[in-house]
């Protein structure tokens, strides 16, 4: 394994290292960047935000895609991009970690089918 795929796996890691506290005491919120294409495919899936919740619980280093990286919006934290395989489809979820006053807080930005990224 080279240096790249160990550092991107370590990268993922610790950033679902950070993660797990937040889904265990609920703090992680739904919040997506474009919320009818996130809306739109979780109803024709028929999934609410718990499924996805559950979705993210799941997920491993090897599901990662992209990141972790600064925002493209300029705000604190960080992003990462998941790819998750759910019935026969694979998911794009991007979530973000940041640190404030009350200590890590994280959101759900994207979660859809891949191949439509926002």
């Amino acid at each position: 394994m080279d240096v790249y795929w160990v550092s991107k796996l370590l990268g993922a890691a610790l950033f679902l290292a950070r993660l797990k506290p937040l889904l265990e005491r609920k703090a992680l919120v739904f919040a997506p960047r474009n919320p009818r294409k996130t809306w739109e495919f979780m109803l024709e899936e028929g999934l609410d935000a718990g499924d996805a919740y559950d979705m993210i619980a799941r997920l491993k280093p090897e599901h990662s895609y992209s990141g972790p990286e600064a925002d493209r919006d300029g705000s604190p934290g960080n992003v990462m991009v998941f790819l998750y395989p759910y019935a026969k489809k694979m998911l794009y979820i991007k979530l973000k970690l940041w640190s404030d006053a009350n200590g890590d807080a994280g959101a759900v930005i994207s979660f859809h089918e891949e191949g439509e990224y926002d």
